[in-house]
């Protein structure tokens, strides 16, 4: 993919929303971010991988999937290029084993950032990267109220089968 034709998908992308208007902060972005082909059939990472990149998807698609404590692997969600999605965002705010595996389920083209040019842009151009961080921690505070209500369900579940069986 050109340079012009990558500045404008980025533009697109929700990561990028509170800079997509200055196309200068766009650029710098496209700089340092990284271009990858993965075929299908194949693992972008894996669950329990240590990672340090978050992966924009520019085409293709992909399966977001978990593994059981029995090793027996469920599908989360399968995501489309077209939906501008992006993944492995935490790994750009720690050094943590990743929560989840990416299957390709049709060749991929993404664009990798790592952690550390990340954090030295940010460094030198704060007003670029702070946005970017701040839809990441919005992202990761809404996915920690999802699962703090399935908690309560699963907790109410649980109750409500222990009082049929008391019964």
């Amino acid at each position: 993919m050109e340079k012009d034709q990558t500045i404008i998908r980025l533009k697109d992308f929700s990561l990028f929303a509170d800079i997509s208007s200055d196309e200068s902060k766009i650029e710098k972005i496209a700089e340092i971010l990284e271009h990858r082909q993965i075929k299908n059939g194949e693992y972008i990472f894996k669950q329990g991988d240590n990672g340090e990149e978050l992966f924009i998807l520019m085409s293709g698609k992909v399966r977001v999937c978990k593994k059981t404590k029995t090793d027996e692997e469920y599908t989360i969600v399968d995501l489309k290029s077209e939906w501008n999605v992006f993944f492995g965002e935490i790994a750009l705010m720690d050094n943590d084993e990743r929560s989840a595996s990416i299957l390709v389920l049709e060749d991929c083209d993404v664009l990798v950032m790592g952690k550390e040019k990340f954090e030295a842009l940010g460094n030198q151009y704060p007003e670029i990267c702070l946005p970017i961080t701040r839809v990441i921690i919005k992202r990761i505070c809404k996915n920690l109220r999802n699962v703090n209500n399935d908690v309560i369900l699963l907790f109410d579940a649980l109750v409500n089968e222990i009082e049929s069986a008391q019964l």
